[in-house]
């Protein structure tokens, strides 16, 4: 036998970036889109070898909505998405009923360009964000999962192994989005606290013959029901029904989800021809002790589990990230690093409040499930709420607010016209900065913000400028005439003051991103 001199393996290369995001679902890559276009230097990876064809999540909520238009690319979710579903409810006797379509209502809809909850897949928001991104020139590394990372003072090693085998990437920042298995938030070892519900539900994407595509279909059974809901852009059908049988369910079978639809609508009634996708799901309620760990932050379903009620586990991922990013790239521009502490103190008590409402929410469906279509409708019914929709949600007071007040969402308002200008407050939201809206007739009342850093932007709204000519941005976001009001990069709102303060305004810009430099 040829004798053989033991090698060592040579070290993995090593690269260098400012932010590695671990998980490329709707979280990581609303992430990922924010920082790209701000300059920031990002690096997506995941582990699967290719894009997600599970619907998952299925709908978006005005919010999140929202989100998306700041990012540019809503227009192109609503082509693959539907707002008014109908409903058909057929019983074990044949009956059938026609409802309403299931919508989360909008206390007052002209506060939102998104009133109503969209119906689509969760693949279908990826994509348009996976485009959106590579207008940065950044890709989604596929096939690259992390096994593990190392913290230094100044820097986190991320060990992958990808395509090309084994590499070392050193960034300034880590988050990990990467689900409800984080490898990230176990390689930190944040505990995940919370309990996992007893009713377990059969999940899955089908094919079918026999059903209008038009419509959701919920068929209540002795037990519970079955749901079927069609997946726009596709042929496909989102599969949900739920089990009396727990721990001792069979395994999902094409053939025991026909059987099941055999049992409650007749034999040869809709026949199932294919599955892309099928799970046995029992849902976790849970939520991370810490969001942060020296440079290292958890975002979406990697910091939080929630029932699937009301929608909430994609939405509320995607507004961590839009939470996080503005702050995230400040930092690595030259802000006080004590920024990013802000981000656990604001959404984590939001994550608490969504876990609640959808465990709350889960319990009166899971209760209505089982009161045949009556007790379905009931429990379709408590779906709603301005809580789910994710626009009056509000950050307690900290010191990114200049008042002493939560921080809210900034309100929608349209009818504005100005000198080359028409269109609604969230045209001059849209884009990385902040914003100072000034309430005044007087343009005089403009020099104290000539000072104003490149990224605040200042708009007059009042004669000669801007001109509210419903009155609705008024109302909406100044306590009086002749007022200023300061708009987080976020889409929150930091301060409201006089226009006599206007420089104190300007003050606390400067005080939160202290010492940011251009990208």
């Amino acid at each position: 036998m040829p004798h053989t001199t033991p090698t060592t393996p040579s070290p993995s290369p090593t690269t260098v970036t400012d932010v590695v995001i671990v998980g490329a679902g709707p979280t990581g890559l609303t992430l990922a889109c924010d920082l790209a276009r701000r300059g920031t230097c990002v690096r997506v990876i995941e582990r699967f070898d290719v894009p997600s064809v599970a619907s998952r999540g299925k709908g978006l909520q005005p919010r999140s909505l929202e989100v998306l238009d700041d990012l540019g690319v809503a227009d192109e979710v609503l082509t693959r998405g539907v707002t008014k579903l109908p409903v058909r409810m057929i019983t074990d006797d044949g009956t059938v009923i026609d409802r309403e379509p299931i919508t989360v209502p909008v206390s007052d809809p002209t506060t939102t360009a998104y009133p109503e909850t969209l119906w689509i897949s969760e693949f279908d928001v990826e994509g348009p964000l996976r485009d959106r991104l590579a207008l940065d020139g950044v890709h989604v590394e596929f096939g690259t999962a992390a096994i593990d990372i190392e913290q230094q003072a100044d820097f986190v090693d991320v060990r992958v192994d990808g395509p090309d085998g084994p590499e070392t990437i050193r960034a300034r920042w880590v988050v990990g989005a990467d689900g409800g298995r984080s490898t990230i938030r176990h390689a930190l070892g944040v505990a995940f606290d919370g309990f996992t519900m007893h009713d377990r539900w059969y999940l899955g994407d089908v094919r079918l013959e026999g059903l209008d595509h038009g419509r959701q279909y919920i068929l209540p059974t002795s037990h519970g029901m079955i749901g079927l809901t069609p997946l726009p852009t596709t042929d496909l059908w989102q599969w949900q029904s739920t089990t009396e049988a727990g721990d001792d369910a069979e395994p999902p079978s094409l053939e025991l989800y026909q059987q099941l639809l055999d049992d409650h609508l007749g034999k040869d009634r809709v026949t199932l021809k294919e599955a892309t996708w099928l799970s046995l799901y029992r849902a976790n309620v849970r939520l991370a002790d810490h969001y942060r760990v020296g440079r290292v932050f958890l975002a979406g379903d990697a910091a939080h589990a929630h029932s699937p009620a009301g929608g909430q586990g994609m939405n509320t991922g995607i507004q961590d990230s839009w939470n996080l990013g503005w702050k995230l790239a400040a930092v690595v521009q030259g802000a006080d690093p004590a920024l990013l502490d802000t981000y656990e103190l604001e959404r984590r008590p939001i994550a608490a409040s969504v876990l609640e409402m959808s465990t709350d929410k889960m319990h009166t469906f899971r209760a209505g499930a089982t009161g045949g279509a009556e007790g379905v409708d009931r429990g379709l019914d408590g779906m709603g709420g301005d809580d789910t929709t994710g626009l009056s949600l509000r950050y307690a007071p900290n010191p990114l607010s200049l008042d002493d007040q939560p921080a809210v969402r900034a309100p929608y308002a349209t009818g504005l016209r100005g000198h080359g200008f028409a269109g609604s407050t969230f045209d001059l939201l849209r884009g990385p900065h902040w914003t100072v809206f000034v309430f005044s007739d007087d343009p005089e009342d403009m020099r104290a913000l000539e000072a104003a850093p490149a990224d605040v932007h200042v708009h007059r709204i009042g004669a000669g400028a801007i001109e509210d000519s419903q009155g609705h941005a008024a109302s909406r976001y100044a306590p009086a005439h002749d007022a200023v009001a300061l708009i987080r990069p976020d889409g929150y709102i930091a301060a409201r003051r006089p226009v006599s303060a206007a420089a104190d305004v300007l003050a606390h810009v400067r005080s939160v991103v202290a010492e940011v430099v251009p990208a």
